[in-house]
């Protein structure tokens, strides 16, 4: 009878070692998957960051440039201004008007010209407003 309570002792310590090894070996192979994932995961991450940063960077740079271009436009519109104040366009116009009406007709064409260029990326030639 010992004998029987002997073995059945050893068959219970033998599957509790078993059971132990399988759950072990189950968890380790559950936490190499999930580190993979995790490591896919943290490259993906670090991918964007870079990608994130150089695009600040070019947003950075292209924005001087743009506040660069700005100022020059300002420039431009200020001596545009002075022209305007120098000159009686009303008298001029009253005046002169074949001459004044071309003038001005010829450059909003070359504005609207200007504008069609700079949003619809096709380049039209600047000297082509003699219609």
């Amino acid at each position: 009878m010992i004998r029987i309570y002997f073995i059945l002792m050893l068959a219970g310590v033998v599957y509790a070692g078993y059971s132990y090894y399988t759950d072990t070996q189950n968890r380790i192979a559950q936490l190499q998957a999930n580190n993979a994932k995790l490591q896919v995961a943290a490259e993906t991450n670090q991918k964007t960051i870079e990608t994130l940063q150089q695009d600040a960077e070019e947003f950075a740079e292209r924005n001087s440039e743009l506040q660069i271009q700005l100022q020059a436009a300002e420039s431009y519109q200020d001596e545009l201004i002075g022209k305007l104040r120098r000159h009686n366009l009303t008298v001029l116009t009253l005046q002169k008007p074949g001459l004044i009406e071309k003038r001005v007709n010829d450059a909003t064409e070359k504005l609207r010209k200007q504008l069609e260029t700079d949003t619809s990326g096709t380049i039209v030639a600047p000297d082509s407003v003699s219609e």
